[in-house]
């Protein structure tokens, strides 16, 4: 040790120093106090001030808990512990109690973060209650027991007071005495600790202390950073922090800070984005502590609870915070998951210890959230988003990709071997946060294509959408965008962004999806054949028929050849180009193919023949109708319609149609679309659309609108009541309304429906056109009942 480091060591009482210079020469130091003085550095200056950060702001929210504490303090007498994970604002809450004392009352505060503070800090208690300098002396030097000195000189206080105990975060020094009940005062504890002896010991009351609601989140942020803020982005930013106070705090201290820089709301919002913890830091002051670090707050919990011989809670904490926010099942974390997997730093045998000691120290929260369709509740851990990120942030380098492929392990044992419907759902916010942010991405390949195939199945696209694109993301990262899976892959996540309603955005995804599979078309002609049907759809959905026709002539000619006329695949082609070619106009063309699929679907073959037959029959069934539709004046729907020629008319006349034969063929597709897709299926949706304007042609005016209704129902609840199909239903039922003579629900639906069309797809849509001709027979039948 060198002379200087000597210099600086020093002891108090009947401390003793110990030091080595060069390994050779070790000395020992006494020092003896002289009795009945106060040793300078024994104790804090005084205990009736706040030993806390100023408030930076007025304590928002909290109401309830502060009249409670105030009628607490009105009473006398009861032990109070403020407990919550760090930084959520336990001290404010006593600093605001501290400051609400009248005169005739004292009030006193001790540092109870470390054993020797909590000690010096109630002696210094004892001597302002009168204790004498030989009482504390005595109790110094172990002649006297300390506690018993301070809580009988608080016992004989004349003054009421309130005693605050403050960052208790190890309450185990508390334990031997030093919390206790008292006639003349109160005792406010914070800790962090939810669960210890010492609270029960003393009958103490618990007050859980959480992040605020966003309204009082926001109100923190402008009143720590007032200003022109856009009062959305302020609230978006709270959202961001969870909420969080110590987070808006440092929030709000950045934002009012500023000398070289003058961020807005928005900006500091984008720049969060990149480094949430180092940019949350830098608004704390020169002066500030740990516990005034979003860095460090969290690490103090952790450190502490390693030093209690649980340094497997670090572990666990490290392991949530690969996955997302959302609250993670028990059953990911129990013995028997985790042994099959091995996660660093945690055996299997220690989970349990190391999750209650994350509890105890409120780092994270058991709950129970509903699983699934039948609502059974599922016993979940969850912990604040920014103290997962904080952690994440804080994990080395060389432990990342060991931790990212164990909780990929753990998600696809959930997903692929839990056999728990309810748990596989509460997995998913996992699966896809390792997917789309963790090095073990193309780990989870399998099970989010498994749950990316069941909400497709089921018509959820917008569900299976983030799945889809993670995958791919994943791939295009791994350099694996020309794998034949990898293409699959793109070629699904066009076909899911078309269902979704974004036609526009699944163009350029199957375009490119169609390249990398026409460079593999040797070894996988299929591939080409899919891309060239799900891009067909996009041209034929924005009005691009003689491309749709061209593209899925490619496709069957490649089905042809590899899988035979009969295939289901094949058949698909066919159908797709009668719908091609009615919507071109060419009914007599588009009534020609519709009888070649009528008499290949008693033969069809191949895994998705059912759902190819209901398709076709769907297919077939709105070709008849639209052809009777525009070869007589009786319905209302022609003149939206493509004009056909003279010899397209002469091929319908030749087709012997009638409006029962459009009644029967649109009750025959949606019986099949019930009993393949179910009832609630938004491709049963379809044909229930096509269903009840054939039943309208009909005559059966009260059916179609019903019908119409429960539509509309459908694809709101699936697809959003923006997705295209939910607004084109929209028009029709208008279009009926109006028909029907119900002016007032006509005009509103109409308005909405072409507002919104013209918005999402401009004027030249069909779908547009459509609404717009709602608007028209809405505005007409109005007149008419006004005349």
């Amino acid at each position: 040790m060198s002379e200087d480091a000597s210099m600086r060591a020093a002891a108090y009482g009947q401390g003793r120093i110990f030091q080595s210079e060069r390994d050779i020469r070790i000395t020992e130091h006494h020092h003896h106090g002289e009795p009945g003085r106060f040793v300078p550095g024994a104790g804090p200056a005084s205990v009736r001030v706040a030993l806390s950060a100023p408030m930076r702001s007025a304590l928002r929210d909290r109401e309830g808990l502060r009249e409670e504490l105030l009628a607490a303090l009105d009473a006398g007498g009861g032990v109070h512990v403020l407990h919550g994970f760090g930084g959520c604002g336990k001290t404010a809450v006593a600093r605001w109690l501290f400051d609400q004392l009248s005169p005739r009352q004292v009030a006193l505060w001790v540092d109870a973060s470390t054993e020797s503070q909590l000690r010096a800090g109630m002696l210094a208690v004892a001597a302002d209650r009168g204790a004498s300098a030989e009482e504390v002396r005595a109790a110094q030097e172990g002649r006297r027991a300390a506690a018993d000195l301070v809580w009988q000189r608080l016992d004989m206080s004349p003054e009421p007071w309130l005693l605050v105990l403050d960052n208790a975060d190890d309450p185990k020094p508390l334990r031997d005495g030093w919390l206790r009940n008292s006639p003349r005062g109160t005792v406010l504890v914070t800790s962090r600790q939810a669960v210890d002896p010492a609270w029960t010991g003393a009958g103490a009351q618990l007050h859980r202390v959480d992040v605020l609601p966003v309204a009082e989140a926001a109100q923190l942020l402008h009143d720590l950073a007032p200003g022109d803020h856009q009062p959305e982005a302020t609230v978006r930013l709270a959202q961001r922090l969870g909420c969080h106070p110590l987070a808006l705090t440092l929030a709000g201290g950045f934002l009012s800070q500023q000398l070289l820089e003058s961020w807005t709301v928005e900006e500091y919002l984008e720049r969060l984005g990149e480094d949430p913890v180092t940019l949350l830091d830098r608004g704390a002051g020169l002066e500030s502590g740990a516990r005034e670090r979003l860095s460090r707050t969290w690490h103090l919990s952790l450190d502490a609870l390693a030093q209690r011989g649980l340094p497997e809670s670090k572990s666990i904490v490290r392991l949530l915070s690969c996955w997302g926010h959302a609250p993670v099942p028990l059953a990911m974390l129990a013995p028997s998951a985790m042994v099959t997997v091995g996660v660093p730093g945690i055996a299997a045998e220690r989970v349990e210890s190391g999750l209650r000691g994350l509890l105890s120290a409120s780092l994270v929260d058991l709950i129970e959230v509903p699983g699934g369709a039948d609502g059974r509740r599922v016993r979940c851990v969850t912990a604040h988003g920014l103290l997962l990120e904080t952690i994440a942030a804080g994990v080395p380098e060389e432990r990342r990709t060991e931790l990212d492929r164990a909780a990929a392990a753990l998600v696809n044992q959930a997903v692929l071997h839990g056999g728990d419907a309810n748990t596989a759902r509460l997995v998913e916010p996992h699966l896809l946060a390792v997917l789309t942010r963790t090095t073990a991405a193309r780990d989870v390949l399998d099970a989010a294509r498994r749950v990316r195939d069941s909400y497709d199945t089921v018509g959820r696209w917008s569900d299976a959408l983030p799945f889809a694109a993670g995958m791919v993301a994943a791939a295009s990262a791994a350099g694996a965008v020309e794998d034949p899976v990898a293409v699959a892959d793109a070629i699904k996540l066009g076909e899911i962004i078309h269902a979704s309603g974004d036609f526009a955005g699944a163009e350029p995804v199957l375009k490119k999806a169609l390249a990398a599979a026409t460079a593999r078309a040797e070894e996988a002609p299929l591939l080409e054949a899919d891309a060239c049907v799900q891009l067909g759809w996009c041209y034929g959905r924005s009005g691009r028929y003689a491309e749709a026709v061209r593209i899925h002539l490619r496709a069957g000619e490649i089905r042809h050849h590899v899988l035979g006329p009969t295939h289901a695949d094949t058949v698909e082609t066919l159908y797709m180009n009668v719908d091609s070619q009615r919507l071109m106009g060419n009914y007599g063309e588009a009534l020609r193919l519709a009888q070649q699929v009528t008499d290949l679907l008693p033969h069809l073959h191949g895994e998705r023949r059912d759902e190819i037959a209901a398709r076709a029959l769907l297919t077939i069934a709105a070709a008849t109708r639209q052809a009777q539709v525009v070869r007589t004046p009786r319905s209302p729907w022609r003149k939206t319609s493509a004009s056909p020629t003279s010899a397209a008319l002469a091929d319908i006349e030749a087709q012997g149609l009638s409006w029962d034969l459009v009644r029967e063929r649109a009750q025959a597709a949606l019986d099949v679309h019930i009993a393949h897709f179910g009832p609630d299926h938004p491709q049963t949706a379809a044909a229930r659309h096509n269903f009840a304007l054939a039943a309208w042609d009909h005559g059966d005016r009260l059916t179609a609108i019903a019908e119409l209704r429960k539509v509309i129902e459908i694809r709101t609840v699936h697809l959003g009541p923006e997705h295209p199909w939910t607004i084109h239903v929209i028009g029709l039922l208008a279009h009926c309304l109006a028909l029907q003579g119900d002016t007032a629900e006509a005009a509103t639906l109409a308005d909405r429906a072409y507002a919104d069309a013209l918005r999402l797809l401009g004027p030249d849509h069909l779908i547009t056109r459509e609404c717009a001709a709602a608007r028209d027979a809405a505005g007409a039948a109005a007149l008419q009942g006004d005349g």
